[in-house]
């Protein structure tokens, strides 16, 4: 079955925050985040929906620099749904969106025991810039991976 990339609608919030709820830890309430996201980054926001069901989401952030720089400050792909190349499809949506909104480079945080999402983001061009401890807390590390979006170097 074929991904169908596209914005995030105001239906789509109970669909996104079971699949959030499904990726968290903690005691975070995943409905907050995603009401928020949806306001905040309305503009590169994008969930990947397979026969009518959304299956992932990503959500983009962009910081007005010089030049700009993107975030992917969240991926997320159904665990039922994931090794399809759905993961794939999210990440150059939301690299394409982010670039078309003016980002020089894009940015992302992963969990160095996340093999599969750091293999996927390798082969989007994503290389590890540094490595921080406790990024997100005791026990929350993360390597922080960059990738260039200047013509010629993506």
């Amino acid at each position: 079955m074929d991904l169908i990339v596209r914005g995030y609608r105001e239906e789509d919030f109970p669909s996104v925050s079971a699949l959030e709820r499904e990726n968290s830890q903690g005691e975070c309430k995943p409905e907050v985040f995603i009401r928020q996201a949806g306001v905040l980054f309305a503009d590169t926001f994008l969930v990947g929906e397979c026969a009518g069901k959304v299956v992932g989401y990503t959500i983009g952030a962009l910081v007005q620099h010089r030049p700009a720089t993107g975030w992917i400050i969240r991926l997320v792909v159904s665990g039922e749904h994931r090794r399809r190349g759905f993961g794939e499809s999210l990440v150059a949506a939301a690299v394409g969106s982010l670039r078309d909104r003016g980002a020089g480079e894009v940015y992302l945080s992963v969990a160095p025991q996340n093999h599969a999402a750091r293999a996927l983001y390798a082969k989007h061009g994503f290389r590890e810039t540094e490595f921080c401890p406790a990024y997100f807390g005791e026990g929350a590390d993360r390597h922080i991976l960059r990738r260039d979006l200047t013509p010629g170097k993506a």
